[in-house]
Parts: C-alpha cells; sequence; structure tokens
C-alpha cells in the first residue's frame, strides 16, 4: 500500500526543516586534523568553560563558552561567518549542540566528535593557558621559520668540539636548558620518548647546557641516561653568545632545525618540537598561533618557578 500523497509530501517537508538546523559537519579526530591543515584560515574555536580552556585547549583555538547567556552575541562578534568555523567541547555533546546553533546563525560549521578528550587521547597536541602565556612572552626573540641557524662550536662530555653544522643533512632538535631548571627537568621525559620515536638516520637531538658546573651537568646526563649529544656552554646562560645569537629568553627554549640548516619551529614547548616531528599542521605549532584571550585562569598547570636562578634571561 503507497502511502498518502499528503504524509509524504509533510514527511518531505519535515525532513527539509530538520536537515536546515543540521547544516554542519561532524569530523573524527583524524579528519579534523586534516581540515586544519587544510583550511588555514578556518576558526577555531573551543566552547567548553573558561576553567575547562585554561586546563588544556587545541594550540590557536579561541574560547566562547556555550552555556553563557551571550554565546550567540559572543559568537557573532569574534567570528567572520564567510569563513569556517572548527569547534569543540569536551566529549562533543556541547559542541553538537553550539554547531546547530551557529549553523541556524549563518556559520559554516565543523564539529569535533570526541571532543578534547577524544582528541587528546588520540596523541593529539594540546596546550595551557599558562603555556600560551610563556609562549607568548618568550617565543617572540627566537629565530623565525625560513631563517638560517647561527653554527657554533661547543665541547660535548667527552671534551669534543661538536659544530652544528655536523648535522647537515638530518633535522636536528637543538634544546637550550640547565639541569637546575625545573621546567627543563620536567621536559626530560618527552625528549626521551622523542628520541625514541624519531628515526636517528634523519633526526639529530643536540642540547646545550646552561649549568654552572660540568661535573653537575655530566652527573645528571649519565644519571637520567639524556639522548643526543650533550654540549657545555660554559658561558653560562646570561653570557652566552650561542643562547644570544638564537633569541633564547627563556630556559627550555627549542628549536627544529630543518637538514639544509634552516629553522622549522622556535618554541619554549617540547610539545610542540613533538607535533612537529609528527607532522602536524603549521598552525598548530607556531608560537603566533595564540589567541588574545589569554587571561584566563591557570588551572591544571604544573609549571614552576625556578628555585635555583630565574629561567627567563
Amino acid at each position: 500500500m503507497t502511502r498518502p500523497r499528503f504524509l509524504l509530501l509533510f514527511t518531505g517537508l519535515f525532513a527539509g526543516i530538520f536537515g536546515s538546523c543540521q547544516r554542519y559537519e561532524d569530523l573524527s579526530a583524524a579528519a579534523f586534523l586534516e581540515r586544519l591543515g587544510a583550511a588555514p584560515d578556518a576558526q577555531l574555536v573551543d566552547v567548553r568553560t573558561p576553567e575547562e580552556y585554561a586546563a588544556g585547549h587545541l594550540p590557536g583555538a579561541m574560547n566562547i563558552d556555550v552555556l553563557a547567556d551571550a554565546f550567540l552575541d559572543q559568537a557573532r562578534a569574534a567570528l567572520d561567518p564567510a569563513l569556517p568555523v572548527m569547534l569543540y567541547c569536551r566529549t562533543g555533546k556541547r559542541s553538537a549542540d553550539a554547531s546547530a546553533r551557529l549553523a541556524r546563525a549563518g556559520f559554516q560549521v565543523q564539529n569535533l566528535l570526541g571532543g578534547y578528550e577524544g582528541w587528546t587521547g588520540a596523541g593529539h597536541p594540546s596546550l595551557t593557558s599558562a603555556d600560551d602565556r610563556l609562549e607568548a612572552e618568550y617565543s617572540g626573540t627566537l629565530l623565525k621559520a625560513g631563517m638560517p641557524a647561527p653554527g657554533f662550536t661547543l665541547n660535548d662530555l667527552e671534551g669534543k668540539a661538536v659544530n652544528l653544522s655536523d648535522f647537515r643533512g638530518k633535522s636536528v632538535v637543538l634544546v637550550f636548558w640547565a639541569s637546575w631548571c625545573p621546567d627543563c627537568r620536567a621536559e626530560v621525559p618527552d625528549l626521551k620518548r622523542m628520541a625514541t620515536e624519531a628515526d636517528p638516520a634523519k633526526v639529530q637531538f643536540v642540547s646545550v647546557s646552561f649549568d654552572r658546573e660540568f661535573d653537575t651537568l655530566v652527573k645528571f646526563a649519565a644519571e637520567q641516561e639524556l639522548p643526543g649529544v650533550q654540549l657545555f656552554d660554559p658561558a653560562g646562560k646570561q653570557e652566552s653568545a650561542v643562547g644570544a645569537a638564537f633569541g633564547v629568553r627563556w630556559i627550555p627554549s627549542l628549536y627544529l632545525i630543518d637538514p639544509e640548516g634552516k629553522v622549522t619551529l622556535g618554541t619554549i614547548l617540547a610539545g610542540k618540537i613533538e607535533a612537529a616531528l609528527k607532522e602536524y599542521p603549521a598552525r598548530l605549532l607556531a608560537p603566533d598561533a595564540i589567541p588574545a584571550t589569554t587571561d584566563k585562569a591557570d588551572a591544571g598547570t604544573d609549571r614552576q618557578p625556578c628555585d635555583d636562578e630565574s629561567c627567563a634571561l
């Protein structure tokens, strides 16, 4: 038996109306990452609370809380309807609501399925608001992508002179640090994991220490089984000509240098170097991929002040 004509018309009309309310696209974490790379003008939005955002968010994401009464007004003020909007929440429920509301308001929207938990659970990069502030304050003097990395020669722990150009033909992860620096010590496990996962035929890890005592560096390097080539700068962090040439004002500061000797990335965050090694889109890595709203609370941060001397130069 065929359905009555009026029922078919009603069903079609209902489907059309319902579909118009759902004009957004759901993307898996992998597809979301791919779209971020393919759409450099996309507007990345975290629709969770400010406290959730401060504890960890996608690099470059702005925060517009979907639970706020003025959500749509804030979105209209912050977003360009001519450009795509890519958004997420914690698990995907709030972002689905936000996506539908923004789509009805005329925005082109892609929603991250699984939200922030799915993103980080897949091993993709995230930052805290404290990371944002440190990066904004201290990475500005670091060499920019495309600039040649200055040459230098320092001795390794065996007393052998090592020049940065010795590693030409490989990518170099260059780290400026000191064993007395809490943030530097906290990133040792990340660097060891990166070195383990990287192809040694393609990537060389090189560290420049600002330790005051050579023996202290030797002991710490042995105890921690530090990866790569360990170099000692006897000038110390304040007087280091090498640190000055690389624009280092905070430790740890890290660079990824390409096989031709040019800077790929300069940052104070080891996680960005790791993401660069995994070839994430540049928009998730660049120090200037920081939203203007960096006044969130430092929830969830484990950054520590240096207890020996200042990490800032």
